[in-house]
């Protein structure tokens, strides 16, 4: 009985959060990335053989009461979830865990963009219109705030280089898109489930987390990489390499700067300001990507000493 509660509560929870979060522009985005959480709850507190059960009702439910599109959309949080259900109990570490699952839906958006678009050229064709189109109304809005006309004048000169520069790492802010619900998922289940820490990933605490160091080699190769002339496929991938990789090396130092914080006992209303301006200002951003990759060579955390046995320390 209990069983059937927990499943009718997260079918109606999961369609009610991806309905809101397809019509309300501006909540959607909050609620958008939640989607998956109902569902991974269940298959993980009722198995996940139930949970991949309730994928499949609410895909089928979407594809004959709303059509295709609607079906196709709420794939992608289907298959994130089904991928994460793979890797549960595997003992994979967190950013293999993460990393497979977020390729595997930037292969699966992709066939789905091209699916109904049929061409890449046609894609970038409808996605510069809608880009053009949202910059003029993000344009008119900052003119009624109030923002000076000079600064709106070069904004409208410099809007097709915007435009073609997202266009250019399109993949790439995609793969962190998903990436980033991929982890709000994943910490609302630990905090959640906290007797289920070993069965979501190898993490141990997620404080002391580090990139692998190898990627750091794949950082100079692509950083390197930019500096060949022209806009050619190779300086494409270079770029959205070099984006993708520089985002595992800010949340290495986002893990320095929570263990810090953890370990100094700072109040809870100044690491919210400190998070708040590491997210909108680009000098925190930066610091806390370099702070994540010198860390390779500072140790910063003493994480290495602590992994000595005592012989070794001494």
């Amino acid at each position: 009985m209990e069983v059937i509660k927990s499943f009718f509560l997260a079918l109606v929870s999961t369609i009610l959060l991806f309905l809101s979060g397809v019509a309300v522009p501006l909540v959607g985005v909050l609620l958008i990335p939640l989607v998956p959480q109902p569902t991974l709850a269940f298959g993980l507190k009722w198995g996940k053989g139930n949970g991949m059960g309730l994928l499949l009702l609410v895909t089928l439910l979407f594809f004959f009461l709303g059509g295709k599109e609607l079906a196709l959309g709420y794939f992608l949080f289907a298959l994130m979830v089904a991928l994460l259900f793979l890797s549960f109990g595997r003992g994979w570490s967190i950013e293999h865990a993460v990393v497979g699952t977020a390729t595997g839906m930037l292969a699966a958006a992709s066939g789905v963009l091209w699916y109904f678009f049929g061409s890449l050229s046609q894609l970038q064709r409808i996605l510069r219109t809608v880009l053009r189109e949202n910059l003029e109304i993000s344009l008119k809005v900052y003119e009624k705030v109030g923002f000076s006309g000079e600064s709106l004048d070069v904004l409208r000169e410099s809007a097709p280089q915007i435009i073609e520069m997202i266009l250019r790492i399109l993949p790439a802010l995609a793969f962190v898109g998903f990436v980033a619900v991929i982890l709000i998922n994943l910490f609302f289940l630990y905090r959640r489930f906290p007797d289920h820490h070993a069965l979501l990933a190898s993490t141990g605490d997620i404080r002391e987390w580090k990139s692998p160091e190898p990627l750091v080699w794949c950082l100079i190769v692509s950083g390197f990489s930019l500096f060949l002339p022209g806009w050619g496929v190779t300086k494409a991938l270079a770029l959205n390499f070099f984006l993708v990789i520089a985002v595992f090396y800010f949340l290495h130092g986002l893990a320095i700067v929570a263990y810090y914080f953890h370990h100094k006992k700072v109040p809870l209303f100044l690491r919210s300001l400190a998070y708040a301006l590491i997210v909108f200002e680009q000098f925190f951003t930066i610091f806390v990507v370099g702070l994540g990759l010198f860390d390779l060579w500072g140790d910063f955390r003493r994480l290495k000493k602590k992994d000595l046995n005592p012989s070794q320390v001494s």
